[in-house]
């Protein structure tokens, strides 16, 4: 039985996590709720028999999240036995991140998800509030309302428009989604489900050694059999045996699996009919058969009433004696049966032992797999190491990563032993076999030889000599993201279990694309100012310190233009600042139509600044112009009306023994405010409107 985790949170989050849990299909995790309250922290006596309460019968163990009420010294003194425990600073932080959360807490906002406000209500009133109680309290500890919007309730803005109005606060949404949430979910789950697999291998391993260590006492017990472990050696020490106790020298042994005769062992100049020793067995009604001449005898070797083998003994030593040699023969039978039987058994073990060998050692490759793919932050790189993973788990001569983009299948990853051309970037249409099938039933498919023989089923560009072919879906919930593809010269190379291990490659490389993306997404946001989509101050300075030490070490040209809209306040106090924003986005417009290599930057305000590399002073003024114009040359529409604004600039370049690129920022600077300062509308370069 595979292991099933339960999976305890709060009961104010138990259907959010069931949500992320089933978009990340891990069906073999339970969802349940505990009752520890938190509104203040609890001893260790009852909390813990809260949490920790008898798991369902169908799970193996139990996991807490949360728990944020129970006291740090409580917390450590868990028992391991009961389950583990993972403890938070606060629930929230699961759903959003431990830095949204102590940002908003730090600007005075209360955190809410869409389950907490669908009972709001009951929540007042479990806190003992009416409606001026509760005023007076979020009135005295909130800022603002701020609702994690996880997009799990349609209704959560109605619920959090009802709260804020109930207790008078103002409101703010920030989505969130589930994405966070599924990533703090996967990487404990998946750690208990490694954990529980190995501890599975380690149990298996266990049981199958302690039948190995009872067979091989009972082997001890026997004679000229005692250290026998195949079947083939059985059988030859039995025809040695029976050859010696007799001394006959033309003895035939059957051997016998699912009731049949499946080989015969005997001399090189003995041909014995398998039909009739098929017939001879059939028509046994004991364990043995007399021959027709008075030389020999048919015994059959048994164990729990399963035929394992049929032995034909042939002109014995004393014919006389025929009789006496049948007692002996029947009273060992038993014996060689057992052998036999534990033989077979042994055969059995060792290849389940050698099977859970490869079940181990692959559960430790797919282990740094996971591993190696969640560190990679780059992608061109994570996605060959997903083919060099994939050739390590399944030998290959060919694969191939593809990603859907529209209708179109784009190869952005591929290996071959085959050829050196190089297949990435080239492109193939979904509806096209064997991919569209594969996207249709969302399913792996399997191609043997059979099948890629027949150009009418498969019509696959450059790879006609494959023998064996398989393609596995990427998944990231319902949808298919792309196609993971491996084909071998081998035929018919690909079984269920190469399947299995392709499936658990392609949801580790589904995962960790969506983890390259969500970082992608961070370090986009936390570059850019939200509103311009320019570079925001604290990327500004990294990239201008960069260029200005390039410069240093190699020499060249360096201007930094400071930009100020004039009278930019007048804007904000006649229309509004939602129409001063919209200025800010349409200059921020204007001022990207500078060269590729310009380091465009809102500073602050209406402040924007540009660091332009490899420009003469003559150029940087003519450059500073040109936007000045433009911008004055426009009629912005804005939701207030047309406006036309104009900009004052100020422009320095790097001089010989200047040090530091504040410097230069500060000279700009100065020189924007030379041009303010005498009638805006201009542009003011230091050194010659203004100096030291």
């Amino acid at each position: 039985m595979n292991p099933k985790l339960c999976l305890r949170v709060c009961g104010l989050y138990q259907e959010l996590v069931a949500r992320a849990i089933n978009e990340l299909g891990y069906t073999w995790v339970r969802v349940e709720a505990y009752t520890l309250a938190c509104s203040h922290p609890q001893s260790l006596n009852q909390p813990v028999e809260q949490l920790f309460f008898a798991p369902p019968p169908d799970c193996t163990e139990v996991l807490v999240l949360g728990a944020c009420a129970l006291s740090r010294s409580a917390a450590k003194q868990v028992p391991t036995q009961v389950g583990r425990l993972v403890q938070l600073e606060h629930c929230l932080t699961m759903v959003a991140g431990e830095e949204i959360w102590a940002s908003e807490l730090r600007t005075g906002a209360y955190l809410m998800t869409p389950s907490w406000l669908a009972g709001w209500q009951a929540q007042l009133q479990r806190w003992g509030f009416d409606q001026a109680g509760a005023r007076q309290f979020f009135q005295e500890c909130a800022r603002e309302l701020l609702l994690l919007d996880t997009d799990t309730d349609p209704n959560a803005l109605t619920a959090l428009k009802q709260f804020a109005t109930y207790v008078d606060r103002p409101y703010r949404v920030r989505h969130v989604g589930l994405d966070y949430l599924k990533l703090f979910l996967a990487k404990p789950l998946l750690e208990w489900r490694i954990h529980a697999a190995e501890g599975q291998q380690r149990q298996t391993l266990q049981q199958a050694n302690r039948k190995i260590a009872d067979y091989a006492m009972a082997f001890d017990l026997l004679v000229q059999l005692s250290q026998i472990q195949s079947e083939v050696a059985t059988i030859t020490a039995i025809q040695n045996l029976f050859a010696m106790l007799f001394g006959c020298t033309e003895l035939v042994y059957a051997q016998i699996k699912a009731g049949r005769i499946k080989q015969i062992f005997a001399q090189e100049n003995q041909h014995e009919d398998p039909a009739t020793l098929e017939r001879i067995l059939a028509t046994m009604r004991d364990d043995y058969a007399l021959m027709a001449s008075d030389h020999g005898f048919y015994l059959r070797i048994q164990y729990q009433q399963e035929p394992l083998g049929l032995i034909a003994v042939y002109n014995v030593a004393f014919p006389e004696y025929r009789t006496q040699y049948l007692n002996l023969s029947l009273g060992i039978t038993n014996l060689c049966g057992l052998a036999l039987a534990n033989a077979r058994t042994y055969t059995a073990l060792q290849e389940v032992e050698q099977s859970l060998r490869r079940e181990r050692d692959l559960t430790t490759q797919l282990r740094q797999t996971m591993s190696d793919l969640a560190a990679e932050l780059n992608l061109d790189r994570m996605l060959r190491q997903v083919l060099i993973h994939l050739n390590g788990l399944i030998p290959s001569h060919e694969s191939r990563l593809l990603l859907l983009e529209a209708e179109t299948l784009r190869v952005v990853s591929a290996q071959s032993s085959l050829e050196a051309t190089d297949k990435a970037g080239q492109l193939i249409r979904a509806d096209e076999p064997p991919y569209a099938l594969i996207i249709e039933r969302q399913a792996p498919l399997i191609l043997g030889q059979a099948a890629l023989s027949d150009p009418g089923v498969l019509q696959l560009a450059g790879v006609a000599e494959l023998r064996s072919w398989m393609g596995v879906p990427l998944l990231k919930g319902h949808q298919v993201i792309g196609v993971l593809t491996i084909g071998s010269l081998q035929p018919d190379a690909y079984r269920l279990e190469h399947v299995d291990l392709a499936q658990m490659l392609a949801h580790e490389v589904t995962l960790a694309l969506d983890n390259m993306r969500l970082l992608q997404a961070v370090h986009t946001l936390a570059d850019t100012d939200p509103l311009t989509g320019l570079y925001n101050r604290r990327r500004f300075n990294v990239l201008a310190e960069a260029e200005f030490r390039r410069v240093q070490l190699h020499g060249g040209d360096l201007a930094a233009i400071f930009i100020d809209i004039d009278y930019f306040k007048v804007v904000n106090d006649t229309f509004s600042h939602a129409v001063g924003d919209q200025v800010l986005v349409h200059v921020a417009t204007c001022l990207r139509q500078v060269r590729t290599s310009d380091i465009v930057a809102r500073y602050g305000g209406e402040e924007f600044v540009i660091i332009s590399p490899a420009i003469s002073p003559a150029q940087v003024r003519q450059l500073a112009e040109r936007l000045r114009q433009m911008v004055e040359s426009i009629t912005f529409v804005t939701t207030g009306g047309p406006i036309q604004i104009t900009i004052s600039l100020g422009v320095a370049t790097v001089e010989p023994g200047m040090t530091t690129i504040e410097t230069l920022i500060w000279r700009a600077d100065q020189a924007l405010y030379t041009a303010k300062s005498t009638g805006r509308n201009r542009v003011a370069v230091w050194g010659v409107d203004v100096s030291a």
